[in-house]
């Protein structure tokens, strides 16, 4: 039922927001051109009442010191209309095409893009957890509690707690609920992602909308006797800023974040994964040697060269035992 809500929410405002870029007042949309029309409106009124050519003259003059400030560089890129197109289409084209938690979900996804990967710490911080404990499980010693909470991943002390201790669960058991964890984080990542994806494809299609609505609006007050320039500028504005706007949601903000997301979730599942492999070594009890010969892979490249370094200089000393 939600779901019907927000599909008939989306339309809604899909098409309540096009309708408003159309009718919407060009000087009420961009303060650029809400300020050249006060001028013109100034000037004109000036000459109206038959001011003198010194007073038109510094109305003018502030007219062309504001086209050439910072403010008017800068506020030129704003127009509320082109934003609501663009922005607005995008995010009621995705009501329509996803569910409502999934769509609300894009604006905390948007701030992801300051999240971080898993770090190689967090994948020696396992190495190293696995190593200790194979340690006392190959010479059958409880692991103590105390031990497990020290470790940072809640990940792996929630497996610890759950297959380790208890030695009647299977292996086949403990392989196949840790891939099903895996798998559902997985899933739920992807869909995550594929909303990105999404509207990292409609928001340049919108902004073309905005473009052929603005070029429409100009040809038709291009064609009136009394059109202005600043008439033009309001088509044009809506014409190519949406435009601009479209690709720079995409290439700056959708399509990052879903790359972003991406990432971010690789790196999650090789760590999951790393512990799967480390929690199904330890119920196995294998050797201390065996569990490093494989979780050393999912180390940096650096590291596992520098960790073969070291354990190569035991050898040379006798310090090292298998």
């Amino acid at each position: 039922m939600l779901d019907r809500f927000g599909t008939f929410i989306g339309f809604m405002v899909g098409a309540a927001l096009i309708i408003f870029g159309i009718t919407w007042p060009d000087h009420l949309s961009n303060f650029y051109v809400y300020e050249i029309t006060q001028f013109e409106t100034v000037i004109d009124g000036l000459k109206a009442r038959g001011a003198t050519r010194n007073e038109i003259a510094l109305v003018t003059s502030q007219m062309v010191e504001f086209k050439s400030s910072w403010l008017a560089a800068f506020t030129r890129f704003l127009d509320l209309k082109s934003i609501m197109i663009v922005l607005g289409g995008s995010y009621a084209a995705t009501l329509i095409a996803f569910p409502v938690g999934k769509a609300m979900r894009t604006i905390i996804l948007v701030f992801a893009v300051f999240g971080r990967e898993k770090k190689d710490e967090e994948f020696e911080a396992v190495y190293t957890s696995m190593l200790e404990f194979s340690e006392a499980r190959y010479r059958k010693e409880l692991i103590p509690d105390s031990s497990v909470e020290r470790v940072p991943l809640y990940f792996m002390r929630d497996a610890m707690n759950n297959f380790i201790q208890v030695d009647w669960v299977s292996e086949e058991m403990v392989n196949e609920i840790i891939s099903s964890q895996i798998e559902n984080y997985t899933v739920e990542e992807n869909n995550d992602i594929a909303v990105m994806e999404y509207m990292g494809r409609v928001a340049p299609a919108f902004g073309m909308l905005g473009t052929i609505v603005g070029l429409i609006l100009l040809l038709g007050r291009a064609a009136g006797e009394s059109s202005s320039i600043v008439d033009i500028m309001g088509g044009m504005s809506v014409a190519l800023i949406t435009t601009l706007y479209g690709v720079l949601l995409a290439q700056l903000i959708f399509l990052p974040v879903s790359a972003k997301l991406h990432r971010t979730k690789e790196s999650y599942i090789r760590l999951y994964e790393m512990i799967r492999e480390g929690v199904l070594y330890l119920h196995r009890r294998e050797r201390p040697d065996v569990v490093e010969q494989d979780l050393i892979i999912y180390l940096s490249k650096r590291r596992r060269l520098q960790l073969q370094e070291e354990r190569r200089a035991a050898l040379a000393r006798g310090e090292f035992n298998l």
